[in-house]
């Protein structure tokens, strides 16, 4: 696909040629901070390179000219959250709706965080994601608290996740500013560069790697394993027991057995969109859009 016909004005996006996508966050001049426009065009392209069997691998980076990576949600309109004659019940936080759109994304995601991030830029753009990298001169902050406003974006699910309970409340309940290298933080990353430039090229070779050396079918079974385990054990035993059956099976699995061997790049040419089971997902999927 020619994600460069879409007519993005938000993110710049490319595929390179070994199958890794690169997002760019293209608002320098508003500190790549986190718009209504960009929240749109971050979900129809990770709901895209979900769909696109070209890719294997998304890496999400911000325009570097700028200090931040983001710097949370754009206010220079003021805060617009929720309009004066909207339901609460019927809304619906754009950076959630971009969190759900990485996190349910099947290809390996990887968030290459080469500046400052703040709320939405922490949040959005950082829990969901499979792998994060970031610069170890950061500011990190989760400000909500001291804004009026409540955590977003999944961040009360996905964070103490991530890092644990006791992690996630001293950021999210105090909002302190803190980098990669606070023991509150510090197991959220992958790796941590000593610069900002360094981020990004780092994040593209992990990329690269994985996407030459990993089935895309395995990849969605495992994050669908990871995402939506079983209610007990015994039923995700079950699950695991399933799709190990159906994996051991693939074209995939014995070309990448045969390159180990004969230690040679495999040729890897299962894909989501033609060699998923009819019971996957084997998870009730709910319509946010509509009234919860």
């Amino acid at each position: 696909m020619d994600y460069s016909a879409l007519g993005f004005k938000e993110i710049l996006v490319r595929l390179e040629v070994d199958s890794v996508a690169v997002v760019t966050i293209n608002r320098a001049s508003q500190r790549n901070s986190f718009s209504l426009g960009l929240c749109n065009e971050l979900i129809r392209i990770f709901e895209l390179v979900d769909k696109d069997d070209c890719v294997r691998v998304v890496i999400l980076t911000a325009d570097p000219t700028a200090p931040a990576f983001c710097a949370g949600a754009d206010l220079s309109g003021g805060w617009n959250g929720l309009s004066r004659e909207e339901k609460p019940s019927d809304f619906r936080d754009p950076g959630g709706r971009v969190a759900l759109a990485v996190y349910n994304c099947r290809k390996i995601t990887i968030s290459a965080v080469n500046g400052h991030a703040a709320g939405a830029g922490v949040t959005a753009l950082q829990l969901p994601f499979d792998f994060r990298f970031i610069w170890s001169g950061a500011k990190i902050t989760l400000p909500f608290i001291r804004r009026g406003v409540t955590p977003e974006s999944l961040s009360s699910l996905l964070l103490p996740r991530l890092i644990g309970l006791s992690h996630a409340k001293a950021l999210l309940l105090t909002g302190a500013t803190v980098q990669p290298n606070s023991p509150h933080i510090q197991g959220l990353y992958h790796d941590v560069l000593p610069t900002r430039e360094e981020v990004f090229p780092a994040g593209l070779s992990f990329a690269k790697e994985l996407a030459a050396n990993t089935s895309q079918v395995s990849i969605a079974y495992a994050k669908g394993l990871l995402h939506h385990p079983g209610n007990t054990v015994e039923e995700t035993f079950l699950l695991e027991s399933r799709a190990l059956a159906e994996a051991s099976k693939s074209r995939d699995a014995e070309e990448l057995t045969h390159a180990f061997f004969e230690r040679r790049r495999p040729n890897l040419k299962d894909t989501v969109s033609k060699n998923m089971p009819e019971w996957y997902p084997w998870w009730t999927r709910v319509d946010v859009k509509s009234r919860l």
